[in-house]
């Protein structure tokens, strides 16, 4: 099935019903409720729901957001399910089952998971992205850089794993209790938990209890841009555990943009958009026209 996320042209003061009714004239009738939204906007999507027709087919953590302190991260990572910092690693928790109450409040069938990332120097890897921006990708200071990020996170990785399983024993079984799936989602930059191989480690430890893999096209091809995964080989590899996608369009280095717009090629990822799952349209600044064109086309070819 074929949403949007609530992340579309969002701010704190958007009328909820109007974002609705056009969500209603885009021609869809399923959402994503993003981890920016607030109370009171949630619960006017519940109050409307039913009687507009709109379903909501999936909750990205944390939702609502943490109101218990002020953090200088983004909101998807207030806390960290990884975090060796207990009680911090126990809100993470605790507002990830806030995150799934709202998601058995609306009817939802998935929790979307940033897992968490490991603590680094630069977490956002700023170095690395202004060398790729000024075109040392394939120069030697970048591919320094790269393998300098991946040895020290393959060094260090260890406790944020052990500290992701603890989380994630906890976070699964209490979904599990209430028929929510958790989706475990492609990360963006290089020190954020999963990589590749640790989804199919996660996956294997939580299957069975409902965890499945949630992918990001533009996560993935950001990744496959620096050199660390190939975009088609996470797919191939995941595709019988995937349980929902974010669709949108890169620029570059940019991603979050309308589907098809930028410069991915958006045909190798049609193959695998025939199973029977949400396809989340995920674009934060696009225009009604960009977004209806592109939902024409998917609709088309999916």
């Amino acid at each position: 099935m074929l949403g949007i996320s609530t992340v579309w042209n969002y701010n704190t003061d958007l009328d909820m019903f109007m974002w609705l009714i056009s969500v209603k004239d885009l021609g869809l009738n399923a959402i994503e409720i993003d981890y920016k939204v607030t109370r009171e906007q949630i619960n006017v999507i519940d109050s409307l729901r039913r009687d507009l027709g709109i379903k909501v087919l999936s909750v990205h953590n944390f939702c609502p957001t943490p109101d218990n302190g002020e953090s200088t991260r983004h909101p998807s990572n207030f806390y960290r399910l990884t975090s060796l910092d207990e009680k911090e690693r126990l809100l993470a928790v605790k507002w990830t089952k806030n995150t799934i109450d709202t998601a058995a409040k609306v009817d939802a069938a998935t929790v979307v998971v940033h897992a968490g990332t490991i603590d680094f120097e630069d977490g956002r890897c700023h170095n690395l992205f202004s060398l790729h921006k000024h075109g040392a990708a394939q120069v030697q200071a970048y591919d320094d850089e790269l393998a300098r990020i991946l040895r020290v996170r393959q060094e260090i990785k260890g406790p944020y794993i052990e500290a992701a399983i603890k989380s994630f024993k906890d976070v699964v079984s209490y979904a599990e209790d209430k028929g929510i799936k958790i989706g475990l989602e492609t990360r963006f930059y290089p020190i954020e938990i999963p990589n590749f191989e640790e989804i199919g480690q996660f996956l294997n430890m939580f299957g069975t209890q409902g965890m499945g893999y949630w992918h990001d096209v533009g996560h993935a091809e950001i990744n496959e841009r620096l050199g660390i995964t190939d975009h088609i080989e996470l797919l191939n590899t995941y595709k019988d555990r995937m349980i929902g996608m974010h669709v949108h369009g890169v620029e570059i280095m940019r991603d979050h943009i309308a589907p098809f717009a930028g410069d991915m090629d958006f045909d190798k990822i049609l193959p695998f958009m025939k199973k029977d799952i949400p396809y989340i349209i995920e674009s934060k600044y696009a225009t009604f026209e960009k977004i209806r064109s592109s939902i024409f086309k998917l609709k088309a070819l999916i």
